[in-house]
């Protein structure tokens, strides 16, 4: 399994409106004939309607309000321009029975108004009947938290992965030792007694690695396939100035190929104004949105699976040829000459320092977005649809997981696990719902005001009361775009996912447990990148490549390969 999404994949509660007036058409992901009216040019993957092995039959919330982007095929989410009118009633009942709910999570957010003086979390408790109480702990210091808390014989009815399977050694074990075992009360059609969890599509639950050995032990939280910039293993999208770009390269220019895209970079690159053409991009620690290059060239979504056998991306001279281009990009001088060390890169970007920017079509959009259009005059962004190293090749797209994190529960008695699952059922109401906006906004009139279209626009007390608190990442409804503040995002990403998730590949492993993976293979992942980024760096030769991929190989590649190789003839 991959290492997981970043937090800058959460959804963010929508901003109060920018005062600076905003375009009535913003910047479209792709040129006008919108996939929402027209077929797709390659059928992306499509989960089933019925799951295989221990994971919920795929159950989709078919009532509520119509959304303006919807496609039928469920790895496309759906938008919505403005919020619904006339919230309705997800549940007929509380699903508490009175008691305490503890809850270990990690704080994705600042942290919140403290339960005592919440008087919104007290009101979704009192709609739960049960009192949720949440131990929010740093990010930063979740891992060893985590890991003394699964110790320990005193555990929380929910406990949050926020790294997944990487979060503490031995899971696997500590999940069949001490936690609740759901294949009872979700597989198949017993998720019916719990539809909104039945309704997280099937792709969410088998890549998340919910399952070990035929028994489901983790609730997922969905998130869009797209490519995420913050990580290794994935791509993201190239965003562009659509002011500087299509002014001086052509308005929605799409490069034809490696060399022409390089050209383009080199116009834009203007070093006497201090404006670069591209930026660094991602979290500290990433390699410069090396999974875009690599998948411009061909490589593989991490794994290749060839007659049975797996090989690795970085064992393919694809993306060996990935790296040695963007090695030859740092050479043109076509990054600003602190890439290596700033971590101010999206802000440098909305400030035009640089043209273009590898970014996730997630929140990190939203971001950039919002700060585009604070500025006088407004700053325009849009993103370049995805292109071939090699003219008239088929671009390839990496497809993420679909899940951002996941939860597990504490072995309990039946009844419950029961009711912890109504509970769980209860926070993944379908948006649009009174339950929903409440959990996102809060109470209106005190937490927040509707606008002349019916957005909820939060003050920044309620976003304290409300949006802060992690509701949704104990469980949530399907991932829906909605962003009322940015006029034509719904539209906008709709239409990003239909350019990039149709020419989508996956990693073959997903949804199978590699335990090396989560131990000495993420000492060995790093080592081989920290080579990596010395190469693109010019920092040491290209030709000492090869020693990098044969030293991950020896220090745990190999092992993990045999473990996924294993897993999958097993299956």
């Amino acid at each position: 399994m991959p290492l997981l999404l970043s937090a800058c994949a959460a959804p963010q509660p929508i901003a109060a409106p920018t005062s600076v007036p905003v375009p009535t058409l913003a910047p479209t992901a792709v040129p006008p004939p919108a996939a929402t009216t027209a077929p797709l040019p390659t059928p992306a993957p499509k989960p089933t309607g019925a799951a295989a092995g221990p994971y919920p039959t795929y159950m989709p919330f078919t009532g509520g309000p119509k959304p303006d982007y919807h496609d039928s095929n469920p790895v496309f989410s759906d938008g919505f321009d403005n919020y619904p009118a006339n919230p309705f009633k997800a549940n007929d009942a509380a699903p508490g029975t009175g008691g305490v709910l503890n809850v270990l999570i990690a704080a994705y957010f600042p942290v919140p108004t403290p339960y005592e003086q919440n008087s919104t979390w007290q009101a979704v408790n009192k709609q739960l009947n049960a009192d949720v109480r949440m131990n929010i702990i740093p990010t930063a210091d979740y891992r060893t938290k985590f890991a003394t808390t699964i110790a320990s014989e005193d555990l929380p009815d929910i406990m949050h992965l926020y790294f997944g399977y990487s979060v503490a050694p031995n899971l696997a074990q500590f999940f069949k030792a001490k936690c609740a075992d759901l294949t009872p009360y979700l597989s198949g059609d017993a998720a019916k007694d719990y539809p909104y969890l039945a309704a997280i599509p099937t792709a969410a639950w088998k890549n998340s690695t919910s399952a070990i050995d035929g028994q489901l032990f983790l609730v997922p939280i969905h998130r869009p396939m797209y490519s995420v910039a913050e990580r290794y293993p994935y791509g993201g999208n190239l965003f562009r100035n659509v002011d500087m770009y299509d002014t001086e390269i052509g308005e929605n220019y799409v490069p034809k190929d490696a060399d022409d895209f390089k050209r383009i970079l080199q116009a834009l690159n203007r070093p006497q104004e201090n404006r670069w053409a591209i930026g660094k991009t991602g979290t500290a620690g990433t390699v410069f949105g090396l999974g875009t290059f690599a998948e411009m060239f061909g490589a593989p979504n991490q794994w290749r699976l060839e007659a049975g056998k797996l090989i690795r991306d970085r064992e393919t001279e694809e993306y060996k040829n990935a790296v040695g281009y963007l090695r030859d990009l740092f050479a043109a001088g076509v990054f600003p000459p602190d890439a290596a060390t700033t971590t101010n890169s999206r802000a440098d970007f909305v400030a035009k320092k640089f043209a273009l920017s590898i970014e996730s079509q997630g929140n990190s959009w939203v971001d950039f977005w919002q700060r585009g259009l604070q500025q006088n005059p407004q700053t325009r962004f849009a993103m370049l649809p995805p292109f071939s190293a090699t003219a008239g090749q088929k671009p390839t797209y990496y497809l993420s997981p679909g899940f951002n994190s996941m939860n597990v529960l504490r072995k309990a008695p039946p009844e419950r696990i029961k009711e912890t699952l109504r509970i769980m059922n209860w926070l993944a109401s379908p948006f649009g719902s009174q339950e929903d906006l409440l959990l996102t906004y809060g109470v209106e009139g005190q937490d927040y005001k509707n606008d002349d279209k019916g957005n909820p626009v939060p003050s920044v007390e309620g976003v304290n009361r409300a949006g802060y608190v992690p509701w949704r990442y104990i469980t949530q409804h399907p991932w829906v775009y909605y962003q009322a503040d940015l006029p034509g995002f719904a539209r906008a990403s709709s239409e990003a996912e239909h350019a990039t998730l149709s020419l989508g590949i996956e990693d073959p492993t997903n949804g199978y447990y590699a335990p090396t993976f989560y131990g000495k293979g993420v000492v060995a992942e790093n080592t081989f990148y920290d080579g990596v980024r010395e190469i693109v760096l010019g920092r040491a030769p290209l030709s000492g490549y090869d020693a990098l991929v044969k030293d991950w190989s020896a220090a745990a590649g190999d092992q993990i390969k045999q473990e996924f190789q294993q897993a999958m003839a097993a299956a």
